[in-house]
């Protein structure tokens, strides 16, 4: 179980240092800061993408790199003061590692801002024939785990990169961090549900326009 610190700045610090790392990290790994920074990019990604979708704990580095790697940094608010991570690390490190696997092998920006995760993900269904694809967004919702969630979660990424598709990182961390409170839990997973139908429904729109 993780501690959770007060909200506040607390959701200003998730929301801003993940954001501001996810488009520095694609800036530099699309090219556009010089061919030294492309090849340091390339290697925090892939370092950060051998840990997608895995429990945080499993790995006794993955906090420390993940703090290493967000600038700005998370405030004093969002850092744990125990032997657990703090919600908003947790979900630093998941939506990081996860952004990781998105931008591999990507030519333009996974990180897009406003677009939120379901939404991108109800854009795929309307362009997808698979039929496929909704029970397994379906099953993300219904999950009774965060281990389970997360690995629907990955896989659903997985999906999107191989269409192109990105979505806002920044709120997604949020998003993220909610999931991980049985009180705000039920909100999200209903706004996802939500994005998801109205996804596919601008999706539909913009084709046939």
């Amino acid at each position: 179980m993780t501690n959770s610190p007060p909200d506040g700045p607390e959701r200003d610090s998730l929301f801003g240092s993940v954001g501001a790392t996810a488009t520095r990290l694609q800036s530099q790994y699309l090219g556009e800061k010089g061919e030294r920074l492309q090849a340091q990019a390339r290697g925090i990604l892939a370092e950060l993408r051998r840990r997608a979708g895995q429990p945080i704990e499993q790995d006794p580095l993955s906090l420390e790199k993940t703090l290493m790697v967000l600038t700005p940094a998370l405030n004093e608010n969002s850092l744990g003061r125990t032997d657990a991570p703090s919600r908003s690390e947790s979900a630093a490190f998941h939506a990081l590692s996860l952004f990781a696997l998105h931008m591999q092998s990507a030519t333009h920006p996974m990180h897009q801002r406003g677009t939120s995760f379901a939404s991108a993900c109800g854009r795929l269904y309307a362009m997808s024939e698979s039929a496929s694809l909704k029970p397994r967004f379906d099953a993300l919702l219904l999950a009774r785990s965060s281990r389970s969630r997360l690995s629907h979660t990955r896989s659903m990424i997985t999906l999107l990169r191989g269409s192109g598709l990105g979505f806002d990182y920044a709120q997604f961390a949020n998003d993220l961090r909610s999931l991980d409170s049985a009180e705000r839990r039920p909100g999200v997973l209903l706004r996802w549900g939500r994005d998801f139908a109205m996804g596919r429904f601008s999706a539909d729109s913009s084709t046939s326009s």
